[in-house]
């Protein structure tokens, strides 16, 4: 029988943020210490050490006459196990930031299941500590390995760092990690309100457009943040939005704790990755040539395909053929397309805005009074919006129209294009000659 060893002989100087001294099993003495990237052993026979990675998980292990760490592989047949010599103090709390937890069950309960795949079920669950109600999604790891082989550890360790990275409002939050030998746990904020897609099906008509920017707003603050800190989301869409709480899509007083966003781990930016409909040109250009690469100014044509279905309740694209209707799409001769969506829709990404300009524009500008309500900027009182029908003359491939509202003057500053919806007529997809 092979004998599977998980700590390696090491000729490194063993340095590090914590150190205790254990009994082993046979009740020899060590010292554990505990770097930003290794674990080492260090006793009477030398020094040896163990990377710091996700297939490695722990557990401290309490009661009234022993503290103990377990550690666990999928490759050893049993977690091995070292005895305290004084009191467990900080590592767990420092193991935590490196590690996935063992037993899940010693922190959370489950209270029901809320959802289910082929890979993964999520669960409302509690914490054991304070009650908090938080989701429980478990990975079937069998499952990822029949569909990603080579890659589905590398993905799951993406996610799950990128995930721990994030510290933003408007950004789901990742609590904890597990990890048994069959399963992956993870524990996030519970979101309770659905995801956009849902309530917007749910809108009779297109929202007031002041609305419509405090939530778009929140949205391209969460995406923002990721880009500063040099991640790309690369999956925006409607689905992937989600509500806290309960909320009607046409409250106004929405505020930035209400929406979050989930992420899509960053892997390699030479992979074509998204939904249709709301993927960046750029991305289907990787598809065909794999020498290509892409930036975070594809999630910026994203969020113009969101900020126009938030605005109209209708998807940029809707057709038989989804994809190819995304793959062509053109901004050619769109004159009279709202000037912020050329700009975040512009095929060239080097020629497209951020999301610092998106969040600049005069058009997206929103102010609240002293309670957090949004207020229709410098107005005295409130001014209904008129929403005329597209004429039925005109055609697009995307068979998607922008509302529209009258104006009086078209010379009008960007001023006042913030109070109101601004006039959109069509959105071309045509060359016209």
């Amino acid at each position: 029988m092979q004998i599977i060893k998980l700590f390696n002989k090491s000729y490194d100087v063993p340095t590090g943020i914590i150190s205790s001294r254990f009994l082993t099993k046979n009740g020899r003495k060590i010292t554990l210490i505990l770097s930003d990237s290794k674990l080492y052993r260090t006793s009477d026979k030398g020094v040896k050490m163990v990377s710091l990675s996700s297939h490695l998980r722990f557990q401290i292990k309490s009661n009234k006459q022993q503290n103990s760490l377990l550690l666990e592989t999928d490759l050893l047949s049993k977690p091995i196990e070292y005895q305290f010599i004084e009191q467990p103090g900080m590592w767990e709390i420092f193991l935590k930031q490196k590690l996935p937890l063992m037993d899940y069950q010693k922190y959370y309960e489950i209270e029901k299941l809320i959802g289910s795949g082929s890979f993964a079920s999520v669960y409302i669950g509690k914490s054991k500590a304070d009650g908090t109600k938080v989701a429980i999604k478990a990975f079937l790891k069998k499952m990822l390995m029949l569909q990603d082989p080579t890659q589905w550890r590398e993905q799951i360790d993406n996610e799950v760092k990128v995930m721990k990275y994030m510290n933003h409002q408007n950004i789901l939050k990742l609590y904890d990690v597990f990890e048994k030998k069959a399963q992956i746990y993870l524990i996030t904020e519970l979101c309770r309100g659905g995801n956009l897609d849902q309530a917007i099906k749910k809108l009779e008509e297109p929202l007031p457009f002041l609305t419509v920017k405090v939530i778009f707003r929140q949205i391209v603050e969460g995406i923002k943040y990721m880009h500063d800190i040099g991640l790309m989301h690369r999956d925006i869409k409607p689905g992937n939005i989600l509500f806290r709480k309960p909320v009607s899509l046409k409250q106004f007083g929405l505020s930035a704790q209400d929406i979050s966003s989930t992420i899509q781990k960053q892997l390699n930016v030479y992979q074509f990755c998204g939904s249709y409909g709301y993927m960046a040109p750029e991305i289907f250009i990787c598809e065909e040539d794999k020498s290509k690469s892409y930036n975070e100014k594809c999630d910026v044509f994203s969020l113009g395909c969101l900020l126009y279905e938030l605005t109209t309740t209708k998807p940029l694209f809707s057709g038989n053929n989804l994809k190819q209707l995304n793959k062509e799409y053109d901004c050619f001769g769109n004159r009279q397309l709202l000037n912020l969506l050329m700009k975040m829709l512009n095929p060239k990404p080097d020629q497209r805005i951020s999301c610092s300009e998106v969040l600049n524009h005069p058009v997206m500008q929103v102010e609240y009074d002293e309670y957090g309500c949004p207020l229709f900027k410098d107005y005295k009182k409130p001014v209904a919006l008129s929403i005329q029908k597209p004429r039925a003359s005109l055609k697009s491939k995307s068979n998607a129209i922008l509302p529209q509202t009258s104006r009086r003057n078209e010379t009008q500053s960007f001023k006042r294009l913030s109070q109101v919806l601004p006039p959109i007529k069509r959105l071309s997809t045509e060359v016209h000659n």
